[in-house]
């Protein structure tokens, strides 16, 4: 083979090699992406059975206005799933702060979501 047929070979073997690198990248991406939606679905879901049990009278199996008389157990009936663990990090009169671990480790770590979740909003911090 001549100088040139060598060079195109190992500019082709380098290009497809390129290729495979992003596409790999960006498929483990798309991943953590994909774990951390389904951890934030699962935890909106947690968030909408506090709110619902927040607001039932104790007569009726609820919290009675006050977040810090809800349990894990009255949220869903597993605290965890394929897509992580669920737990309450902490809980007042007026608020509740749910922790979602995932089970898919990312850069060394998994991926955490905390969400805040009051009568009226839930607002969601993804810690990794």
């Amino acid at each position: 083979m001549g100088h040139q047929q060598i060079m195109l070979v190992l500019l082709g073997v380098l290009v497809v090699g390129i290729a495979i690198a992003v596409g790999v990248a960006m498929f483990r991406g798309n991943a953590i992406e994909q774990g951390r939606m389904a951890l934030i679905n699962d935890m909106l879901f947690i968030a909408s059975r506090a709110r619902e049990a927040y607001l039932k009278p104790a007569q009726l199996g609820g919290a009675q206005r006050n977040f810090s008389n809800i349990t894990m157990r009255q949220l869903s009936t597993m605290a965890e799933n394929d897509n992580g663990r669920y737990f309450i990090e902490g809980a007042s009169t007026d608020e509740l702060i749910i922790v979602g671990v995932g089970r898919m480790v990312a850069e060394g770590d998994t991926i955490r979501v905390r969400m805040r979740v009051n009568e009226r909003t839930n607002v969601i911090e993804v810690l990794h």
